[in-house]
């Protein structure tokens, strides 16, 4: 599991990134510069969330002054002109966002993970990636069943949902009835639906003539992600 340390002194804004990242990262959170150097050398994450404004000590400085970097460092800032870009990218940073939405920071930083650190091996962890990506609400059970049941599909191509995934899935969770699991894995992906962005689900799933993309369903989603993991 990766690290990821949340550096930001707004509370309602970490503590809404918690709420989405904590059940896929070893999290820790600090709202100051200060502390964020002190975490970045003794928790030493993965995955960085930078507000460049911190108090006490600003997040170049925080950056200049650590022995450690992570390997992904996403920047927040509420403006930014061409030396703060320009000292951030020297500095290890690969984006800045100006004052984002939850959402639009999660797909970003997911996408940024997939292309980075995500090991190829870990079939599990591609498939959490994909799953935030396309917005996916983690605390569905669908979307639990789905982070184990695509990779024991891409272990196992052609097998049959109802009568072999959905069995496996279920025996995973102690479920004592498979067709929950089918129902829930309905659920968590009309749920993503309904909330998607048009241009993030594009790239995954092909459009019709009049350019709108259909709910998938379940075995259309279950086998167009597991063609995306590696081994």
């Amino acid at each position: 599991m990766h690290k990821l340390l949340i550096a930001d002194s707004s509370e309602p804004f970490t503590d809404a990134l918690k709420a989405v990242f904590e059940n896929d990262f070893d999290l820790q959170i600090c709202q100051d510069g200060e502390t964020a150097q002190e975490m970045l050398l003794s928790f030493q994450p993965d995955v960085l969330i930078l507000n460049l404004m911190l108090p006490f000590k600003d997040g170049l400085t925080v950056l200049q002054e650590s022995a450690h970097k992570p390997k992904v460092i996403l920047a927040v800032c509420p403006y930014v002109n061409t030396y703060i870009e320009q000292a951030a990218v020297n500095l290890g940073v690969q984006y800045i966002m100006l004052m984002p939405t939850v959402n639009a920071l999660r797909v970003r930083l997911m996408d940024m993970i997939s292309t980075t650190i995500t090991p190829k091996e870990d079939l599990q962890g591609q498939t959490v990636v994909h799953l935030h990506i396309l917005n996916f609400l983690t605390h569905l059970d669908g979307y639990q069943q789905l982070c184990v049941g695509i990779p024991i599909y891409f272990r196992n191509p052609g097998m049959r949902l109802s009568k072999e995934l959905y069995p496996a899935i279920a025996a995973h969770f102690g479920l004592p009835d498979p067709r929950t699991v089918e129902h829930s894995i309905r659920k968590a992906i009309a749920s993503a639906w309904k909330r998607r962005s048009a241009v993030v689900w594009a790239k995954y799933f092909p459009k019709k003539p009049d350019g709108t993309i259909p709910c998938p369903t379940n075995k259309e989603f279950i086998c167009h992600i597991a063609e995306l993991l590696e081994q």
